[in-house]
């Protein structure tokens, strides 16, 4: 474990959220297993980009009557909820064209109100409102023409229902109308009942649960009944997201939703999902501006389809039920490059390499006994070699995926750094103006090196969630890797590394460490910093300090906020805070152990440490 023993102190720090497989990992459990292999997912594993759709009387610029209180709000937006343009053909046309493969449509959201003809209720399209269509009915018959698989976002909150608890509610015991004898049970009994009318009426693929927030605590997660509300969607064939009761650990459900407009960096070795908006707003809102450009949401794509997961792209058609012209014209360019590239996303599997690759992304699929292995590069060698670390297997053909123009290449094993590199010439200008893809054909499966390797512009990037934690309390005098462990969620303990969120929670005791093995390939003078998760208006100044030991040397220093840039792969409201801890000079190539120690404890600010970066100082 490198040159320093951590010391006897050592507490007891980080468990895992989440238990995942990857070139590192673990088995899964009999349930798990069960769940995320179950062939009604193979049509998700296969389809890779999704529409999401948020649309209803809660578009914003429908509750724009400042003198009313927001109940007052919401009954004048539901009975003026009027969608003239609303065409269900147009929205499948317009996923479809954009080369989506599903759509999941809001038929409920927090508000309670129904987009389709419930026989449970009258807080719905047909009797509160003069446009009595049935939005449901009339998107699921123009998805199944289309040959577009459907799935239904519902909200167990609901602020509208008289038996629904505020005390259960995920937006502050919000209700538009709290009743002090509110009987959950009954809530839960409506619930089911609107499941199970939705699957019989439109028979949807898939439910995206949302809005259980207030059932962390475990008596109350117990009455959400989730194996029974699995088995009812199983019933029907209906997948599940993890929002159902906040099961990360995946026990119940058949896939992990992110949290909201968030990516893991790396495979995180179960099926994901990752929802995100193309602006600021899940709903239409006429004065949000800030729209992702095209290549970000295609660096997202590929990105999130390498690591295993799928894109839910959201949508907020206006007031009348119109995709907005700024979302239309991004999909055309992603369904553009789709049609060029869509062998590197659909039906493909995550890349090899379990950690995040600065350049771009990989994927691959089984051609016989062979294996492609797609390389969607973002960042395009302006030398015109493009070199891959790590790689074992003999490769038999190397082409650019777009026109299939036949690339030379050539592997040498850099004895220094203990590695193969295959060194592939590619063109000095990006065949594609978004993502370029090599196709590289291999012998066999793929074989990688297993441990973090210098990425290709020599930067080494430590990512939280492969470290290895050292917890003398949970199991004495032995490491613990995050990928051995399948404990608890962060809510329920406290701390851990939270896959979801990726950060970890807890750090901040004097002895607590993290350690990685890593392959250095060209030795120099590196700047040794630690990134953290912050809010994009916290303020961030710690009062601890942090030391990394690595190659015989350690640098030691405070958290202070030396950067604060974007983080793509988080929230809009959080940024990534860079702390420069010092400088160290590697004279050598090949293994080294990297460990970051907490000196001395952080009470003010708790870091929430996402990774480890040592950048080349030229």
């Amino acid at each position: 474990m490198g040159t320093r023993r951590i010391g006897t102190r050592i507490a007891s720090v980080i468990t895992l959220v989440l238990m995942f497989s990857s070139g590192l990992a673990r088995a899964q459990n009999k349930s798990e297993a069960k769940l995320c292999n179950d062939e009604s997912m193979d049509w998700f594993r296969e389809a890779k980009f999704g529409m999401f759709i948020h649309f209803g009387a809660e578009t914003p610029e429908r509750l724009e009557h400042s003198d009313l209180t927001r109940t007052e709000k919401y009954e004048i937006a539901v009975k003026e909820f009027n969608p003239v343009d609303f065409d269900a053909k147009e929205w499948v046309k317009i996923a479809k064209d954009a080369g989506m493969k599903y759509i999941v449509f809001t038929t409920k959201h927090h508000d309670g109100f129904c987009k389709w003809d419930s026989k449970l209720t009258d807080w719905d399209v047909m009797d509160q409102t003069s446009f009595k269509r049935d939005i449901v009915g009339e998107l699921a018959e123009a998805c199944k023409e289309a040959g577009i698989e459907l799935g239904f976002y519902y909200s167990i909150a609901d602020w509208h229902h008289p038996e629904y608890d505020p005390v259960y509610s995920n937006r502050n015991g919000f209700h538009f109308n709290p009743n002090p004898d509110a009987d959950i049970t009954k809530y839960m009994d409506y619930m089911y009942g609107q499941i199970r009318e939705l699957c019989e009426n439109y028979q949807p693929r898939l439910f995206w649960f949302d809005g259980s927030g207030g059932f962390r605590n475990p008596n109350k997660k117990r009455i959400l009944g989730q194996q029974e509300m699995m088995d009812l969607l199983s019933s029907y064939g209906a997948i599940s997201n993890s929002r159902y009761g906040d099961d990360d650990s995946l026990k119940y459900v058949n896939y992990l939703s992110m949290g909201d407009n968030m990516s893991p960096s790396g495979n995180i070795g179960v099926p994901f999902e990752t929802a995100q908006t193309m602006n600021n707003s899940w709903h239409f809102e006429a004065s949000d501006e800030d729209w992702k450009s095209a290549d970000t949401l295609l660096e997202y794509l590929v990105k999130i389809v390498g690591n295993g997961g799928n894109y839910l792209l959201n949508v907020g058609p206006d007031r009348n039920g119109v995709i907005p012209e700024a979302s239309q014209n991004r999909l055309k360019i992603m369904g553009d490059w789709l049609k060029t590239n869509g062998e590197a996303i659909y039906g493909t599997k995550a890349g090899p390499y379990p950690y995040e690759l600065n350049w771009g992304s990989m994927t691959q699929r089984k051609k016989g006994d062979r294996t492609i292995l797609y390389l969607n590069v973002v960042d395009w060698p302006q030398d015109g070699t493009f070199k891959l670390y790590g790689l074992m297997n003999k490769v038999l053909k190397a082409s650019l995926l777009a026109d299939r123009t036949e690339l030379s290449t050539s592997n040498e094993f850099n004895a220094s750094a203990g590695l193969n590199v295959v060194s592939i010439q590619v063109p000095k200008t990006a065949p594609d103006p978004y993502v370029s893809v090599i196709s590289l054909e291999i012998e066999g499966e793929p074989v990688i090196d297993g441990h973090f390797l210098q990425q290709n512009d020599d930067t080494v990037l430590l990512d939280a969630f492969y470290s290895t934690i050292h917890d003398e309390k949970l199991v004495p005098n032995k490491p613990l890797r995050p990928v051995d462990q399948k404990i608890f969620t962060v809510m329920q303990k406290g701390e851990g590394i939270m896959p979801t969120r990726g950060m970890t929670v807890g750090l901040n005791k004097t002895g607590q460490a993290l350690t990685w093995d890593f392959r250095m390939v060209n030795p120099g003078t590196y700047e040794v910093a630690v990134v953290c998760n912050a809010g994009e208006n916290q303020k961030w100044e710690a009062d601890g300090k942090m030391k990394v030991t690595v190659a015989g040397q350690s640098v030691e220093n405070k958290l202070r906020e030396d950067e604060r840039k974007e983080n793509r792969w988080m929230a809009h409201n959080m940024k990534s805070v860079v702390s420069k801890i010092g400088k160290i000079t590697i004279n050598t190539a090949g293994m080294k152990t990297l460990t970051l120690e907490v000196t001395s404890d952080f009470n003010d600010l708790k870091p929430n440490v996402r990774y480890v970066q040592l950048v080349p100082i030229k």
